[in-house]
């Protein structure tokens, strides 16, 4: 199964982003993830704030094109938090939170207010 961000194919579900997110659990890409943004850092105020929105762990694993071909650029590709990513997965100032696992997303499945769809062979 592969996890698109609306029409371009994104990657394949189920490859290790070898990190953890903020409590512990291991994540992988197509995993749905809450983005939590640090403020204060390092102080006795320090603060963590969620985002108000869903988003997913991705690569650039292929590349889509208008016609509909979907071309594979790499077997390895380098992981990220759709929205940021500049920073990765995370990074001191964005943490993760595991929503929904990628092993319990279906084939077909749709999250449209965040662009973000499943398609393809079931595992």
């Amino acid at each position: 199964m592969r996890v698109y961000s609306g029409n371009c194919c994104m990657c394949d579900v189920g490859i290790p982003a070898h990190q953890n997110d903020m409590h512990g659990n291991e994540l992988f890409s197509g995993d749905i993830v809450q983005l939590w943004y640090g403020n204060y850092l390092g102080e006795d105020i320090e603060e963590w704030l969620p985002s108000s929105g869903l988003t997913v762990i991705v690569g650039n694993q292929y590349q889509s094109y208008s016609d509909g071909t979907i071309k594979l650029l790499t077997n390895s590709p380098e992981l990220f938090t759709m929205g940021i990513s500049s920073c990765g997965v995370q990074n001191d100032e964005w943490k993760v939170s595991l929503v929904k696992s990628h092993k319990d997303i279906i084939k077909g499945e749709r999250f449209p207010s965040f662009g973000i769809n499943y398609r393809g062979e079931d595992r």
